[in-house]
């Protein structure tokens, strides 16, 4: 399979430059700077998103986004946003207590680790360049988004192994109470207790956070795939209702193969929902013709499909390559039973003895002609689906 040019990653691309764009010129405005330098800081913004571009596209095709090569990035755009907020309101606050360690934390919740370091330390720069602040206070807020970073990715495998974020939280708080003072200090050789009260706030801030939205989003990333599949094959979204306006039997062969595949893949213990979705899609290539298979790749990759999902599909009736995994080989051997059953009327196929004899016929064709050799489909699991098939299902539509 070979990445394609995606609306859907196209468009949270573009938004997401508008919202750099945007906050770039009202950061400007509000120091009223002159054109020169205006378009001076605008290139730089531009350069920089160009750059930050490369990286969530090497990001997403090494997996590190979200576990999910085909991922849409809408997720991104929202934590991105979120930060490119915070970065606006920042502006109005006074000197040395911005709260920008909120920055990195509102990343690492959307993103990475590495998005949010990168992201957090360019809006860090950004905001001193335009309004500019003391070269001590570009120094802390550096090192509030690389402890922000540092904090929130480990905190990111806390709320993994389903562990309290206490520890966590006592430290960022803290942090949030002592960089400014000890920096404004640094300064001026003086401190307000002023600075202390906006610590104090900046601190509850970034620990609500953490407790509530940051632990709330990072399951919400971490379950993104299985959401998909989700959502996919519900008859609500949109490619599920074009399909069966495109073609009402289709849909039924699609809704067959999607609910059996899932039970098979439920009887050897493999991913229910991968075969589920595939299963529904698995000739979605139909709807815009020969050659099915780059047809159907293309759909699905359109719509950011799971990446298991598309090899799958990328593996249609073993035209262009033989199953290539267990779900694979479990997809394609229901959809060519399915496909084989639909031919015969329903009075054939009420006896019992003629459904059993079709469906011994098909599968053990299919494991004879070696098929399955790649697929890790092993003869003990080939057993149990071709038994569960005669034994528990009922093919008479």
């Amino acid at each position: 399979m070979n990445d394609r040019l995606v609306i859907k990653r196209v468009w949270n691309h573009v938004c997401m430059f508008i919202v750099t764009i945007m906050v770039t010129l009202l950061l400007c405005a509000k120091r009223q700077i002159l054109l020169d330098q205006f378009l001076g800081i605008v290139c730089i913004a531009v350069i920089w998103f160009v750059l930050f571009l490369f990286l969530i596209e090497h990001d997403r095709a090494e997996g590190l986004i979200c576990h999910n090569r085909e991922t849409d990035f809408r997720k991104i755009l929202y934590g991105y946003t979120s930060a490119a907020i915070v970065v606006f309101l920042a502006a109005y606050f006074p000197e040395f207590v911005k709260p920008l360690m909120l920055v990195p934390l509102l990343i690492v919740a959307f993103g990475s680790e590495r998005l949010a370091l990168i992201t957090g330390i360019f809006w860090d720069a950004m905001l001193c360049l335009v309004l500019g602040l003391h070269s001590q206070e570009l120094v802390l807020y550096c090192l509030m988004t690389i402890f922000g970073a540092i904090l929130a990715g480990t905190a990111e495998e806390a709320v993994k192994r389903e562990k309290t974020l206490i520890w966590y939280e006592v430290l960022l708080f803290c942090l949030s109470i002592m960089l400014p003072i000890t920096f404004y200090y640094l300064t001026y050789q003086e401190v307000h207790f002023k600075l202390l009260l906006w610590g104090l706030f900046e601190g509850a801030i970034s620990v609500l956070w953490m407790q509530f939205g940051f632990r709330h989003f990072s399951r919400l990333r971490e379950q993104e795939v299985n959401d998909i599949l989700t959502d996919i094959i519900d008859d609500t979204y949109p490619l599920v209702r074009e399909l069966s306006s495109f073609s009402k039997q289709e849909y039924q062969h699609a809704r067959r193969v999607s609910e059996l595949a899932a039970k098979c893949a439920k009887v050897v213990g493999v991913d229910e929902k991968t075969c589920a979705a595939a299963g529904f899609y698995y000739r979605i290539g139909i709807m815009e013709g020969e050659p099915l298979t780059q047809s159907g790749i293309r759909i699905v990759q359109e719509h950011c499909f799971p990446e298991d999902v598309i090899r799958i599909i990328s593996e249609y009736d073993g035209e262009t390559a033989p199953p290539s995994s267990i779900e694979s080989a479990i997809v394609h051997m229901v959809n060519g039973l399915v496909k084989k059953i639909e031919v015969f009327d329903s009075y054939t196929m009420a006896s019992e003895w003629n459904q059993d004899m079709v469906i011994y016929q098909t599968l053990n064709e299919y494991s004879a002609s070696g098929i399955y050799d790649q697929s890790g489909l092993g003869m003990n699991m080939f057993l149990k689906i071709r038994e569960y098939l005669v034994n528990e299902e009922n093919f008479f539509f």
